[in-house]
């Protein structure tokens, strides 16, 4: 697993083993290789340096200023113009690979705060993880009272968070049809929030004792 944070500049080799399709790519070493970051937002791209590799392509970072400056997964895209070395290949894009540039600052649950928790996430694929990880706090803000704009984020908010992501993906595991459970059949489904966690969001209060 490779992540980042906001603001983190990458060095040495971080190399990307191109596939289309999911099938491994053929790299020569004659190929022209472009690299392009795209942002969470979809709104900056960034243009880095990648060259063929004994494993795939070598991709470099600029060293002197970072291109994680937004929280979320950013994909980066691989596109190997085979025309020198067979010119009836032409070019080619890869499957995007998503990088997830974390941000410590953050007040809801990070991948790291994540896994500390729930030691399952620790075997979950980063980019993947934050998603379940930004769909369970979607989930929670639109059940939980709503916070004061300046409000910090409590305790039980983030709790819940983890526990919703834990379900979302322990779901998502089962195949509806035939009940198994396995990597192969995973796809991230709707599920709602159990009665736990919203016991934890909403705590019932007792009914009061008259004398």
């Amino acid at each position: 697993m490779t992540y980042f944070y906001v603001g983190d500049i990458p060095h040495g080799e971080f190399v990307v083993s191109p596939t289309l399709n999911g099938e491994p790519m053929d790299v020569h070493n004659h190929d022209v290789i472009e690299v392009l970051l795209i942002s969470p937002s979809g709104v900056d791209i960034t243009s880095l340096s990648g060259a063929p590799h004994a494993q795939g392509i070598d991709v470099t970072f600029p060293t002197d200023v970072s291109v994680f400056t937004e929280r979320g997964v950013h994909n980066l895209v691989v596109i190997i113009d085979h025309t020198e070395h067979d010119e009836l290949v032409g070019v080619t894009q890869a499957d995007p690979v998503r990088i997830v540039a974390d941000d410590t600052d953050s007040e809801w649950s990070t991948l790291a705060r994540a896994r500390d928790q729930w030691i399952d996430a620790r075997a979950i694929d980063d980019a993947m993880l934050f998603d379940l990880l930004m769909l369970a706090q979607h989930q929670v803000l639109e059940y939980a009272p709503a916070l004061a704009e300046d409000a910090a984020v409590p305790l039980n908010y983030k709790m819940a968070q983890i526990s919703q992501a834990k379900n979302v993906y322990n779901g998502s595991l089962v195949d509806s049809s035939s009940g198994d459970i396995g990597e192969g059949t995973f796809a991230i489904r709707p599920f709602p929030l159990d009665w736990q966690i919203k016991q934890i969001l909403r705590p019932r209060r007792g009914s009061p004792v008259v004398g």
